[in-house]
């Protein structure tokens, strides 16, 4: 229950202070609800996270590919599809149109990045 406020605002919606709680709690309640993802989906950052944190070859690969596409030695393209891993396709499908946001990856995610390409 929020506390009593003397005058109407969201703590107060009502003259009676247990049926403004009630009523303020149950519409910040519903509010909640409502909401979607807070922030928008990132594939740059996601992809990383994903790569650095999840065990496998797969992963590990894109590791690489991650830290090689910084430097601008390799470009995620739609053509290699077919060439990608089943595991890691749908990651490598949304870097197609962020190749360019791939060269601004932090110094501390290029050389994570690098670290976990080296791993066997």
């Amino acid at each position: 229950v929020l506390p009593w406020e003397d005058k109407l605002c969201p703590g107060n919606p009502a003259d009676d202070p247990e049926t403004g709680a009630e009523e303020y709690n149950a519409y910040a309640i519903k509010k909640a609800q409502e909401v979607g993802r807070a922030t928008k989906p990132d594939p740059v950052l996601d992809a990383v996270y994903l790569a650095l944190k999840t065990p496998g070859e797969a992963y590990r690969a894109l590791a690489e590919d991650l830290a090689e596409a910084y430097q601008g030695r390799y470009r995620f393209l739609i053509d290699n599809l077919a060439q990608w891993d089943e595991e890691t396709r749908w990651l490598r499908a949304d870097l197609v149109f962020s190749n360019s946001e791939l060269r601004h990856l932090s110094a501390t995610q290029v050389m994570a990045l690098r670290t976990r390409a080296a791993e066997a």
